[in-house]
């Protein structure tokens, strides 16, 4: 199962250690159908709300015979200082019914800014600020909410440094 036991800190004290260079790009994606969770939580409150979440769609996904087609993400609805609107999901090969909170969307498709962050997730806002400054510096337009897709899990991964995730920036085309 994958990232089930994902922790995830978001930490918004800037790091005195570490600053990040980021490789940031465009390119096309296909919309990705994915079952989903929309949750209102305090930035402190990310990584068990991502936990139980993951671990409750994962569950759904298998009760119903459907196929995980990719690994979790959390998009970004409302980013606010105090409160987050956050959708934690899962891709799906085909869709499958939703149950109460637990819902069948699909991250969007189209042109997006897109990187790479290596390293621990409480440093993941300097890959969102590396590539909002990118898309103002480029001359493009945001067209969405942001999202993260965690491609390796904590559990198999322990130290934080070798953790991978994408960050995507839907862009107006």
């Amino acid at each position: 199962s994958p990232c089930i036991r994902l922790v995830h800190i978001r930490d918004n004290k800037p790091s005195k250690a570490v600053s990040m260079t980021y490789t940031i790009g465009t390119k096309n994606i296909a919309p990705q159908p994915a079952l989903l969770i929309r949750r209102r939580v305090k930035p402190s409150e990310i990584a068990a709300t991502l936990a139980e979440l993951f671990g409750r769609i994962f569950v759904h996904i298998q009760n119903n015979g459907g196929t995980i087609s990719g690994q979790p993400f959390m998009r970004y609805i409302e980013w606010g200082p105090g409160l987050l609107t956050i959708e934690a999901g899962l891709p799906v090969a085909s869709a499958i019914p939703g149950d109460g909170d637990i819902v069948m969307d699909s991250l969007p498709g189209g042109l997006v800014a897109t990187t790479t962050h290596i390293g621990p997730y409480e440093l993941l806002s300097q890959a969102h600020a590396a590539v909002q400054v990118w898309i103002h510096e480029n001359g493009h337009q945001p067209a969405g909410s942001p999202w993260e897709v965690y491609v390796t899990d904590p559990a198999d991964y322990p130290d934080p440094k070798d953790w991978k995730t994408d960050v995507f920036w839907p862009l107006a085309s």
